[in-house]
């Protein structure tokens, strides 16, 4: 049984269509990378599976349960955003809060354990992104990589089923773009199910299990990343690709 099923999400804003039909599986422990240019509804996608936006059709299942529907309670809505993880463009760590506290947050205020319990946890979560060191230290004493390593490591305080990433790097400068992209990385092959929005082609292409291309709404094409990247269909997957190759040249 696949851990998530996508099944025809459409979403729109006013007039505006975003997702046109959007459907995909994944099974436990597959990492995921969506690509696309900006526009192509890839953010509004991982909105409406982290019950951030509520789709207009479609279907969202985890481990055979329905989670869509309509008229959703506030703690049904809840609920459902447990079973995903998210770890935002900009970080969004709470200023007043250490690292540690940033991570303990979420289970102290769900109850996932003691108080004992759940600061052992968030301090492994710390070491296993090379942070342990910094629990103790606030969000602006922290560089934008290591504010984005201890968001990682909230988004997994409470062991979603599926772990979202949305450009996870955008924010950053090419080194320290490096050392979150390295976390993620020693995240596969751990039982964890990701999701990752990426503009950087050469990590999907080698992180991903399965590549998904989006514009205009749409899965334009998707599969392996040999296939979307080596060998790709749709002529709109070819530009892209040759557009991203290009200002990648540009910068190197």
């Amino acid at each position: 049984m696949p851990i998530l099923e996508v099944k025809n999400i459409k979403k729109g804003f006013g007039e505006t269509e975003v997702l046109k039909g959007v459907s995909f599986s994944m099974e436990r422990g597959q990492v995921l990378a969506i690509i696309g240019s900006s526009g192509s509804g890839k953010t509004t996608l991982l909105r409406c599976l982290n019950f951030l936006e509520t789709p207009d059709e479609g279907e969202i299942w985890v481990n055979g349960k329905l989670l869509t529907g309509k008229n959703l309670s506030d703690d049904q809505i809840r609920q459902n955003r447990l079973h995903f993880g998210l770890v935002f463009q900009n970080f969004n760590l709470f200023p007043q809060y250490t690292a540690l506290e940033n991570v303990m947050l979420a289970p102290s205020l769900l109850k996932k354990g003691s108080q004992p319990e759940i600061r052992e946890t968030a301090m492994s979560l710390l070491g296993r992104v090379g942070l342990s060191h910094k629990a103790n230290n606030y969000p602006y004493q922290l560089s934008g990589g290591q504010q984005q390593r201890v968001a990682i490591a909230r988004a997994l305080a409470l062991q979603p089923e599926v772990l979202c990433f949305d450009e996870p790097t955008s924010a950053l400068d090419p080194e320290l773009t490096g050392e979150v992209l390295r976390v993620i990385r020693g995240l596969k092959g751990k039982d964890n199910t990701m999701i990752v929005v990426t503009h950087e082609m050469e990590f999907a292409r080698s992180v991903a299990d399965e590549v998904i291309y989006m514009a205009d709404g749409i899965i334009e094409e998707a599969g392996t990343p040999e296939a979307v990247f080596g060998n790709p269909k749709s002529e709109k997957t070819r530009n892209f690709l040759l557009g991203a190759q290009k200002a990648r040249d540009g910068l190197t």
